[in-house]
């Protein structure tokens, strides 16, 4: 028998939206996610399926059943972000200074009712299907953690896949093969001057002199240095240097973010940036200090696996619009992390509510999304889950 999985999703949609509205009033920051551990636990408990804390604050939970076939992991992020919400709903955050700004409420809540259904079709199910609840991946890389408390070893996945709400049409899913999340480094150059007074500059040696140019010349790095088929970024977004209008500070230093999907692209970009920490302090006799934060990896989407995932939905998902296209974007992702264990699916499911003026981008204080679309990411989830874990994915890479 054919599971039509969008029609059951249908009729657990009050329920899905109930555990939505729960999780989007109750946000909690990255490391900090007991409450909404504990409580999904509960719910795990309530419907018996296998679980067990991880991570600290995340959750692994699976349905394991005793027939042959293949093994999926299915993933949701839980923590929000320190964003005062200003939504107006009826449903907004209780806690202050705290939100649900990136959509993480919605991936919990998909993730919720994807289980829900599966576990009731647990005796027609094939192979292993895990579920993550992943802490922190805002901050800290709550997925590398997972991987190194080994949850993922036995069984290991081989497949993993996620969704984010994304700011485009609701009830439209994308499954775009390559890039579609860059590697974000931030990084700090120092610049070790001479204070002094401002009316003798003659006696100092102002780090200003080198900040300013420098600041300049970072932003050309990816026009003089990058190819121009090549995506990249790098911005400087701060710049502190002395305290009073007429006081040379003997120190002053800039931050920014570094952008790149590709690995040789990140490394000339940093070799460039080491270049200039050096040379430019040098022209004014003073001295750089560089200082790399690196980010978590690129998330890259298998192509055979984006390419089986893709048709699976447009045969068994006719109410949405499956999309193959899209343009990668320059945000960061944890997710990327899972490519170490096996091939990862990341994709973007719409959620823009109707009304153009609740259309805002992610970590918007005003961001919100159309509830409807729970449904579809349970039910695109629960038809995956089920094709993968029996049949796993045979395609042609060129199709």
């Amino acid at each position: 028998m054919k599971i039509d999985f969008y029609q059951k999703a249908k009729e657990y949609e009050e329920e899905i939206q109930n555990m939505y509205t729960y999780l989007h009033e109750n946000p909690e920051l990255s490391g900090a996610e007991r409450e909404t551990q504990t409580w999904i636990m509960g719910l795990l408990e309530k419907w018996k399926v296998e679980h067990r804390p991880c991570a600290d604050t995340g959750i692994y939970a699976a349905i394991k059943t005793a027939r042959p076939g293949h093994t999926i992991m299915l993933r949701a992020d839980m923590d929000g972000l320190p964003v005062q919400e200003q939504t107006g709903l009826s449903y907004a955050s209780k806690k202050e200074g705290i939100m649900h700004a990136c959509g993480h409420d919605a991936h919990m809540s998909v993730l919720l009712g994807c289980i829900r259904i599966l576990k009731e079709y647990e005796d027609m199910l094939c192979g292993n299907i895990i579920f993550m609840f992943q802490p922190s991946e805002e901050r800290n890389g709550g997925s590398k953690r997972m991987i190194e408390e080994g949850v993922l070893e036995e069984p290991k996945p081989e497949l993993a896949a996620a969704f984010h709400v994304w700011p485009q049409k609701a009830h439209s899913i994308a499954c775009i093969p390559g890039p579609v999340m860059a590697q974000p480094d931030g990084f700090r150059i120092d610049i070790e001057g001479k204070g002094g007074h401002g009316a003798s500059p003659h006696l100092c040696k102002n780090p200003i002199s080198v900040l300013a140019p420098l600041a300049l010349a970072i932003k050309e790095i990816t026009s003089d240095k990058i190819s121009a088929q090549e995506s990249a970024v790098v911005n400087v977004c701060q710049i502190h240097c002395g305290e009073n209008y007429n006081l040379v500070a003997d120190h002053g230093y800039l931050e920014g973010t570094i952008r790149t999907y590709d690995t040789q692209v990140r490394e000339q970009i940093i070799h460039h940036l080491e270049i200039l920490t050096e040379s430019m302090p040098q022209a004014y006799d003073m001295k750089g200090f560089f200082t790399l934060n690196s980010g978590y990896p690129p998330t890259i989407n298998d192509k055979k696996t984006t390419v089986w995932a893709y048709h699976a939905l447009q045969d068994n998902m006719k109410n949405m619009d499956i999309l193959s296209e899209g343009e990668p974007a320059m945000l960061g992702e944890d997710f990327s992390c899972f490519r170490e264990v096996c091939p990862t699916l990341f994709m973007r499911l719409g959620c823009w509510p109707k009304e153009a003026e609740r259309q805002h981008p992610l970590h918007h204080n005003c961001f919100c999304i159309d509830r409807s679309i729970l449904t579809d990411g349970a039910a695109a989830f629960c038809m995956l889950a089920a094709k993968f874990s029996k049949e796993g994915y045979q395609t042609d890479e060129n199709d």
